[in-house]
């Protein structure tokens, strides 16, 4: 039985014009890309409307189990398949208003929601257009910024409070700290005042100490002992720099 690979093997089976090489790649991919929309699209209408149930199939994750094991796909692409569909299905009104169509990569949904909780809406939508899907997800995850039109790498560390569940820190775009929520509320606070004092010291090229103390009480005494030795310590470190420093004549 012949397979693609044995037409693939062949010279002739390829053009021999780099130019025309080059543009079925490119329209290859865009197919592709085109492709996972649809796939996703109907993930989504066997998934609202139980279709699976009709194939054979208690739940939605027993089919994309079935699809894992007739096509050799891992079930995280599958999933993930699943994803571009729901997020175009509930964004599609405004995607299509921004001039989202088949041209764009399909690739760039799964971060529209997360740009969406960090960005203003209009410049989301405008970005998931104009930006290629690799700096559509740099900026969707806080790494790049926009400063006057122009793409910069982000500074200093952002917040996002998911519901219900997480307290995520990010660190120059970056994933940094996850605080659960559902702490004690004096554990909670106590936790995120400590992530957030150690970001303001990285971002004032600083250090931070860490002191176990008993309870509030020596906290309070703690703090203002701190302060008042901090202070001291500045200002002779003050002087040492003076006497350092060469004078002028």
């Amino acid at each position: 039985m012949k397979t693609i690979f044995d037409t693939l093997n062949r010279d002739s089976a390829l053009p021999k014009d780099p130019k025309i090489l080059n543009r079925n790649i490119l329209d290859t991919i865009k197919t592709i890309e085109n492709s996972l929309i649809y796939i996703g699209l109907g993930l989504v209408k066997i998934k609202t409307d139980k279709l699976f149930i009709n194939l054979g199939f208690k739940n939605i994750s027993a089919y994309i189990r079935y699809i894992t094991e007739k096509t050799g796909k891992d079930r995280s692409s599958v999933y993930k398949w699943l994803q571009i569909g729901e997020i175009y299905t509930k964004y599609r009104e405004e995607l299509t208003e921004a001039g989202f169509n088949s041209k764009d990569s399909s690739t760039k949904l799964p971060y529209l929601e997360r740009a969406l909780r960090i960005k203003p809406k209009k410049e989301v939508y405008e970005n998931i257009v104009k930006m290629s899907q690799r700096e559509f997800s740099d900026y969707a995850r806080g790494i790049i910024e926009l400063k006057d039109g122009k793409q910069e790498e982000s500074k200093g560390y952002t917040e996002e409070i998911l519901e219900g569940m997480e307290h995520i820190f990010y660190y120059k775009g970056r994933e940094a700290v996850k605080v659960n929520k559902k702490q004690k509320k004096v554990v909670y606070d106590r936790l995120v005042s400590c992530v957030i004092l150690a970001f303001n010291s990285l971002d004032n090229k600083g250090s931070v100490l860490a002191v176990h103390l008993r309870n509030d009480k020596e906290l309070n005494i703690f703090e203002e002992i701190a302060k008042d030795a901090r202070e001291k310590m500045r200002i002779e470190m003050k002087k040492r720099h003076r006497r350092r420093s060469p004078s002028i004549a």
